[in-house]
């Protein structure tokens, strides 16, 4: 499962308005633990959505299967890596010239 190239949607708490699309997830990186796959997405903001003036926001987040273990989904709970497994992960954005790190 991945989501490079579509639309990120957020939801302003308290407000009536339907989700705002923000940007686009240009890039992930991940790695796989158990059947869980734990991510980084790089998200290029929309023109006009930054609220500091940046380029792209980055994302944590997981994928898993449902309960019934036949559709994946994506995680609704925090992610849970140990320190090898982290550092993994972040390494693999820095190799990707991500300039957040």
């Amino acid at each position: 499962m991945s989501c490079i190239g579509k639309p990120v949607f957020f939801k302003t708490k308290g407000k009536p308005e339907k989700k705002k699309e923000h940007g686009t997830v240009v890039d992930e990186v991940y790695i796989l633990v158990s059947d869980y796959k734990h991510m980084i997405q790089q998200i290029e903001f929309k023109p006009g959505v930054s609220w500091d003036g940046s380029k792209y926001a980055y994302r944590t987040g997981y994928y898993t299967y449902d309960g019934q273990m036949k559709n994946i989904k994506w995680g609704q709970f925090t992610q849970f890596l140990t320190e090898k497994e982290y550092k993994a992960l972040l390494s693999k954005a820095k190799a990707r010239g991500w300039k957040c790190f």
